[in-house]
């Protein structure tokens, strides 16, 4: 990371591309709110799916491939941060993002082309990342003036964490108050007010850095990552949908998918400056945080594939008590990252330990949903788990964003983040949620062989075939539930023991490299012997 004079932190602090009407105390939270708004967008708003595809006569699958559409936007777009940041004016990038959320927000709105509204999804994830990239970098020296991370950090992942659970809040609310466009109408008067303040507010001309041409860019090598990118979330999204490999669509989409992972390691091993370098891949721990960013995910997707199943199936919740659940998990991502602050400062923790802790709070999380599934479950009985849930998303991704940090060089870094996104915020939520219900529906089948033997006309409800079913389903879903939380805690648990045990792989590494030298001695000793003899 280039180093800074304190003159230029001193400007730094003043944020000056406002410009010098706009009070000082009000230029900090002014760029905070941007981002907030910004956050919001998102193409097609996965928290309504349900409405979604009652309005629109698609399936559940069709509105999930458009929102992992925007959040492959958002993933590729980091090898080209820099890039653009160096190139174009901060008030320029930020006045053509906010008319590219317009756009995309309106075409998702009124269109019923799903190609078009996956592509539209795909270019606001991109601007998402882009826009708030360039506001965050205003903000970094106001934040912590060294370029701290372990202060950075934190306060970065508060804002982006509690953000995402935002656009669920108020997509939540909106849907409950009037319809799922509602939520499109929002954002689209909110961005029509940011063009504005960022309109009058700001400077012309001012950007960041020296101008930096668009040269030695490897568009078609972004092209071909998106593509192989967008066929994995098919297949994943779409698995169950085509039985899998019974099903043309997906055999299909696995060839397209060799085929594009192929094209994209032989363009980046022949040509100078590939979208990703080959090197990326082989940086120190890069193997260890993506299996780590992995095991996050596939934590954290327990909410969207099983408890959402829960609260609406067992108990009933409408879009707007689902919403309520959020500000537990806004509350826990506050606290997490409080702790991250404090455990790394404060009390000298190693990461090791940091992210070891939030996987307990995962396996806390887990433990107590196991316990809480019932049909008499109060709503107020979740939010801890909610909070535990929370702060495990953001201590985990803290600490491994900061790791990456320290352990990637500044060349290979935002490459690096793009390859992690692969599983952070690209595939893994569909890749984790095929399983989670691959898992769910097979468990599923065997509760319904056995719960189905205990029905007979001496059930208690055997005059109402209407009423007996309607228990049995309950029930049926509950014991599968629950049986699926057991295994999400023992894979915790799992995941907990491995993490213990890395302390050990350099010991034992040592001691079996030892050993293999005791037996090259050995043998020596042993040929000369009988040579002697």
């Amino acid at each position: 990371m280039p180093t800074t004079t304190p003159e230029e932190v001193a400007a730094a602090r003043r944020i000056p591309v406002w410009k010098d009407f706009v009070p000082t105390s009000l230029r900090f939270p002014l760029m905070l709110l941007i981002i907030v708004i910004y956050m919001l967008s998102g193409g097609i708003y996965m928290s309504a799916v349900s409405e979604i595809s009652g309005s629109l006569s698609w399936i559940r699958e069709d509105i999930l491939m458009a929102g992992y559409a925007s959040m492959t936007g958002l993933t590729i777009a980091f090898p080209l941060l820099f890039r653009i940041l160096f190139r174009f004016p901060t008030r320029s990038i930020l006045l053509v993002s906010a008319v590219a959320f317009i756009v995309c927000d309106y075409v998702c709105m009124v269109s019923q082309y799903l190609p078009l509204v996956v592509l539209m999804s795909f270019v606001s994830g991109f601007f998402r990342i882009l826009s708030t990239f360039v506001c965050w970098s205003n903000l970094q020296l106001r934040i912590t003036p060294n370029r701290d991370f372990a202060v950075f950090f934190p306060f970065l992942f508060t804002v982006i964490l509690g953000s995402v659970q935002l656009t669920d809040i108020v997509t939540g609310y909106s849907i409950w108050a009037f319809d799922w466009r509602a939520m499109h109408r929002l954002t689209i008067g909110a961005f029509i007010l940011v063009f504005a303040l960022v309109y009058f507010g700001m400077r012309r001309g001012y950007r960041q850095a020296p101008y930096i041409p668009f040269k030695g860019i490897d568009y078609l090598g972004g092209v071909l990552w998106s593509l192989w990118l967008l066929c994995i979330i098919f297949i994943c999204v779409y698995g169950e949908h085509y039985d899998w490999l019974d099903g043309e669509e997906i055999r299909t989409a696995i060839v397209f998918a060799v085929v594009l992972l192929v094209l994209c390691l032989e363009r980046a091993a022949s040509i100078r400056h590939p979208y990703i370098s080959l090197r990326t891949f082989s940086q120190r721990n890069m193997l260890p945080i993506f299996i780590l960013f992995g095991c996050m995910s596939l934590m954290s997707t327990m909410v969207s594939s099983v408890q959402n199943v829960y609260t609406s199936a067992v108990l009933g919740f409408d879009a707007r008590h689902n919403a309520d659940l959020c500000w537990g998990v806004v509350a826990g991502i506050a606290l997490g990252a409080g702790f991250f602050f404090i455990a790394l400062k404060r009390w000298q923790w190693c990461i090791k330990n940091i992210v070891a802790a939030g996987f307990i709070s995962f396996l806390l999380y887990q433990t107590l949903l196991y316990f809480l599934i019932d049909a008499s479950t109060e709503k107020y009985m979740l939010y801890l788990p909610m909070v535990f849930k929370g702060a495990g998303v953001s201590i985990v991704y803290t600490a491994l964003t900061y790791a990456l940090a320290g352990c990637v060089t500044f060349a290979y870094y935002f490459e690096a983040m793009c390859v992690i996104g692969f599983i952070r915020t690209s595939f893994g939520g569909p890749l984790n949620s095929a399983l989670i219900s691959r898992l769910l529906n097979h468990i599923k089948q065997a509760a319904t062989a056995d719960l189905g033997s205990t029905v007979d006309a001496m059930h208690s409800m055997a005059d109402s075939f209407t009423a007996v079913y309607g228990e049995f389903q309950r029930q049926m879903l509950m014991v599968s539930l629950k049986e699926i939380y057991g295994y999400a805690a023992i894979a915790a648990i799992l995941i907990l023991l491995a993490i213990l045990a890395s302390d050990y792989r350099h010991k034992i590494g040592s001691r079996i490299k030892r050993m293999l030298r005791l037996k090259q001695v050995w043998r020596h000793v042993r040929s000369r012997t009988q040579s002697a003899s």
